[in-house]
């Protein structure tokens, strides 16, 4: 009889694990799509704000009230209705990939897709990867 080591195959970050968790098979696949594309697009580790989002680097940020916060540069969420991908504050900027992206509805600094089918990934990367250098250029950002 062969063992396998179930530690081997075991998620092994935060984010493994949160994906993992997930109950939706649709939602797990399009999640682990996203985790290697926002990999590519901004070369920073994926960490978990909050409860469901995962995200890369942070940017601070003020408000008009002068409340100061922080927000992740880039991220997604897999919800149920939709999975929700954050981008920059200016991502309403950068005409070309949204024209390309396919299927989706304009969020404050976030677009909302009811499945990755239906967008052109391509043009998705591009909106992350402008977005990230946009959020660069603009707000102090740190990797963590």
């Amino acid at each position: 009889m062969t063992v396998v080591d179930t530690a081997l195959k075991a998620p092994k970050t935060r984010v493994e694990r949160y994906i993992a968790s997930l109950s939706d098979p649709q939602r797990k696949a399009e999640s682990g799509e996203l985790l290697a594309m926002f990999g590519r697009a901004t070369d920073l580790p994926a960490s978990i704000w909050g409860t469901s989002k995962v995200g890369y680097g942070r940017y601070a940020y003020e408000m008009p009230s002068g409340r100061k916060s922080e927000f992740m540069m880039a991220g997604f969420e897999p919800a149920k209705k939709h999975i929700v991908v954050y981008l920059s504050p200016d991502f309403e900027d950068f005409a070309a990939p949204l024209e390309t992206l396919g299927k989706h509805e304009k969020g404050k600094s976030c677009i909302f897709i009811k499945a990755l089918k239906d967008v052109n990934l391509v043009a998705l990367e591009a909106l992350v990867r402008l977005g990230l250098e946009s959020t660069e250029k603009n707000f102090k950002t740190s990797e963590t």
